[in-house]
């Protein structure tokens, strides 16, 4: 390289920052993996420290180019990750000499790159027999290794003592020497109100700035009003306390948006990783109550969730938060009684977060099973405790039945409150969550995909795509399926709707996004480092929650649909026990044989709503019906020779339906509630009004109101059925000028067959506009409704500013509801909708 060239990389990387900060006042983005290879390259030209960088007057080049390569390049296995760590073993095997960074140094930068893509490097220079010692102990302390290399390590161990040195040591896991957590956190309060959800804290209008997390953190509760002074008030107590705890009411962290909610938690509470840019360690989180899943989120990325009574804490008050002895003490006089994770979360937060801990866990297990196999004398004694078996297995709920089949122990039961690893055999990502999953996958050194059924959509962005998202689009698809999972195209579906279809009654899925709950199976739905750690090992550490039995009594009368059921739930619990009884617990529904598939995944994609963990209905004969239709569907895809997860899938499909099993609850299973509904009581459509899906009434309740905005779409409005009905009630009526009526099918094949059955031409005649398949409104990332708008969806949620302006207004309801709403320009009453019902 000549020096102009590197001259110009450091000028144009000059600009960049230059331009962030203006803009954001931010410093610059991590390296590329082309600004990489050019400053490596660069580290060859002689004299660099004659010359002076004109931004950083303080840094001569040589300076400055060490310290990009060292501080500002991420770290696991991104294209600039490689760039890093081959660039860096050429110096250290002596085939890149620079007067600026000595082999010794070199090894050093490989060593603080904490694995990933240096891990094979380190590998190689031991194959060398270079700096022997050194390697050793740094891969030792290593635990991000991927199976080939672990492989390599292996091969290598036949012939060289500090090959099988290396695997006896991760055998006794003395990678996890240090993994301890703090007894005592301390810090300043900032505190928030109640019903905080992921959408404040990540606003999903700015979902395209999530990989983003500095500027994403700065969009931190907009369209929360009463909120709206966050981050003034943030760095007033900055001043005070450079250590910040954030205390929040009840139900913190319901809605989509887990992990970029966590990554804008780090921003705020986090302190700096030296040698990572833009990433933040640590914090704690305090509430009355949190949604499981973002609760999940928190430890996975390594902060403390706390709850506990947090009414006597104040803005501005000191905390200290005693681990031990479970206690968090206000200004040194106040006490109150905290709630802590289980000890298994617990040692997960002192690791830092799941990548390396999960990574530490897989390592182990490889390397004791060599050790066991190859006669190497280890500390068996440093392995986990194998699961206990039971002398008389215990009842079984239908959720923990399905899961106790997929544990890898063998152990086939599990009760609440127990952890287990258990199997994965689909993983399901979606277009906004989906960047921040490659980005988790590559940060914990992911390879091929470890699930069978990876199922990708770009369901969320495909509509309204920017240039940027279409960037983004081709990345994730190349991403995705060279790894062996399938990528949906644009218009081709939502990820639940497709996803779904490769489902059996006995899998466990895990997916990023709220609504990946499936009418068969149990699917945990599950933050970015969750589901990339799914994608990347096929498996999962799952803490069984209780489960709810909600049992439905009879069938519901002419006019009453499945949508109207989801309402029920919130109803019913709380004339009975409390709607709270749901939350991080699993709802279990019976009595539900008279639904279709699709109606049934209504029911089991609302119990994210409840803040539930999962939700699960009986397999039985609709099931297999339902089953087979997918399998067929699955056959007539066009990827269905390149495409490992859907040629494995048919394969499995094939091989359940010569033999089907459909798990069952057992007479006797324990359950925290038992909740009925009595369908022959609800006499007339339930809708939910602004600004939560709890916030239920009777359809009279709200009769007569006007609308400017109706929706029908979204995954549990935009199924075949449903627009068919809309079809229906709005043929040969107009929609008034004033509304403004969408709908949105929920996948390409449910288009089609509208398209030919003639119930989009009676739609569009009636004055309805009929979009690409996908999301549609329900996010509020691409479409969005109008400041002091009224809207009647169908989507999943209503929080205020999800799809609007804060001003704006959101009810909930069915496709009947809505198509009769649309050719009325309000609310019908109850006579005018059972006088339309069709």
């Amino acid at each position: 390289m000549k020096k102009v060239e590197l001259i110009e990389i450091l000028e144009n990387y000059k600009m960049k920052a230059i331009e962030r900060k203006r803009t954001y006042d931010l410093p610059p983005r991590p390296l590329t993996a082309k600004e990489v290879e050019g400053l490596m390259a660069g580290l060859e030209i002689g004299n660099l420290n004659q010359e002076e960088f004109i931004v950083f007057e303080t840094e001569q080049v040589d300076e400055l180019i060490l310290r990009l390569i060292s501080e500002e390049v991420k770290r696991g296995t991104f294209p600039s990750s490689y760039q890093k760590a081959k660039g860096l073993a050429k110096v250290v095997k002596g085939e890149l000499e620079s007067e600026y960074l000595s082999p010794e140094e070199a090894l050093d930068l490989l060593a603080e790159m904490k694995g990933g893509a240096a891990t094979i490097e380190l590998i190689d220079i031991l194959t060398e027999d270079l700096f022997v010692k050194k390697v050793t102990d740094v891969l030792e302390g290593t635990v991000l290794v991927n199976e080939s290399e672990f492989k390599e390590v292996a091969q290598l161990a036949v012939n060289n003592e500090a090959a099988r040195d290396i695997i006896k040591s991760w055998a006794e896991r003395k990678f996890a020497q240090g993994w301890d957590l703090e007894d005592i956190y301390e810090g300043i309060t900032i505190k928030v109100g109640n019903n905080i959800t992921t959408g404040h804290l990540s606003p999903s209008k700015n979902a395209d700035s999530r990989t983003d997390h500095p500027r994403h953190a700065q969009f931190i509760m907009d369209g929360r009003e009463d909120e709206e002074d966050f981050l003034e008030r943030l760095e007033e107590l900055k001043i005070e306390d450079d250590n910040i705890i954030f205390v929040a009411g009840a139900a913190l962290g319901e809605g989509s948006s887990r992990k970029s909610a966590t990554y804008t938690m780090l921003q705020v509470l986090g302190e700096p990783v030296t040698g990572e840019p833009e990433m933040k360690a640590g914090g704690v989180v305090v509430a009355k109550s949190f949604a499981p899943i973002f609760k999940n989120s928190l430890v996975a990325s390594g902060i403390l969730p706390v709850e506990c009574d947090t009414d006597p804490i104040k803005e501005g008050d000191q905390l200290r938060v005693d681990v031990a002895n479970e206690k968090l003490i206000i200004n040194d006089e106040e006490e109150l009684d905290i709630k802590l994770p289980i000890q298994f979360k617990l040692n997960k937060i002192a690791a830092g977060g799941m990548t390396y801990f999960d990574a530490g866990n897989e390592l182990q297990e490889w390397a004791a099973q060599y050790c066991k196999e190859n006669n190497i004398d280890f500390d068996e004694n440093k392995l986990p405790v194998g699961a206990k078996q039971e002398d008389e297995n215990p009842p079984q709920t239908l959720a923990q039945k399905i899961v106790g089949l997929n544990r890898l122990d063998g152990k086939e039961t599990i009760l609440p409150g127990e952890t287990a690893t258990v199997a994965v055999r689909a993983v399901y990502s979606q277009d906004t969550t989906g960047p921040m999953t490659l980005d988790e996958y590559q940060s914990m050194a992911g390879g091929d995909f470890g699930a069978e059924a990876v199922v990708q959509s770009l369901c969320h962005t495909g509509e309204c795509p920017s240039s940027e998202d279409r960037n983004r689009h081709k990345f994730i698809d190349e991403f995705v399926t060279e790894r062996g999972g399938v990528c949906l195209e644009p218009g081709e579906g939502i990820i639940h709707t497709i996803g779904n279809r490769f489902i059996l009654p006995a899998d466990v899925v895990v997916g990023g996004d709220s609504h990946t709950r499936t009418p068969r199976g149990v699917s945990f739905p599950a933050a970015s480092d969750i589901v990339a750690g799914a994608m990347k090992y096929g498996k999962q550490d799952l803490t069984m929650d209780e489960s709810v039995r909600v049992v439905f009594k009879g069938e519901p009368k002419e006019g009453i649909t499945a949508r109207d059921l989801v309402s029920t739930l919130v109803l019913y619990a709380e004339k009975t026990i409390g709607k709270d009884i749901y939350n991080g617990r699993i709802i279990e529904m019976e009595g539900v044989e008279f639904l279709n598939s699709n109606e049934r995944y209504i029911l089991t994609n609302a119990v994210a709503e409840r803040s539930a963990s999962a939700g699960t209905v009986p397999s039985d004969q609709t099931t297999l019906e339902t089953i087979k239709d997918n399998l067929e569907y699955l056959k007539s895809r066009p990827d269905v020779e390149e495409s490992p997860s859907v040629k494995d899938t048919i394969n499995t499909i094939e091989e359940f339906l010569s033999d089907p099993v459909l798990p069952k609850a057992d007479k006797g299973a324990e359950y925290a509630a038992t909740i009925e509904i009595p369908l022959g009581e609800v006499d007339e459509p339930l809708v939910a009004k602004p600004h939560h899906p709890d916030n239920v009434a009777p359809l009279a309740e709200v009769a007569g109101t006007e609308l400017d905005e109706v929706f029908i779409g979204s995954c549990v409005g935009g199924d075949l059925e449903s627009i068919r009905a809309a079809a229906r009630i709005v043929e040969g009526h107009h929609v008034p000028h004033e509304v403004n009526f969408v709908v949105c099918p929920a996948s390409r094949d449910i288009y089609n067959e509208l398209a030919q059955d003639g119930s989009l031409a009676k739609l569009t005649a009636a004055g309805a506009t009929i979009t690409m398949p996908g999301c549609g409104l329900c996010m509020g990332n691409k479409r969005r409704i109008g400041s002091g708008a009224t809207a009647l969806t169908t989507t999943t949620r209503n929080y205020q500013s999800r799809i609007g302006p804060a001003d704006s207004q959101t009810y909930l309801g069915s496709a009947h509801v809505a198509a009769m709403a649309a050719v009325l320009g309000k609310f019908p009453t109850v006579n005018d909708y059972f006088e339309m019902y069709k």
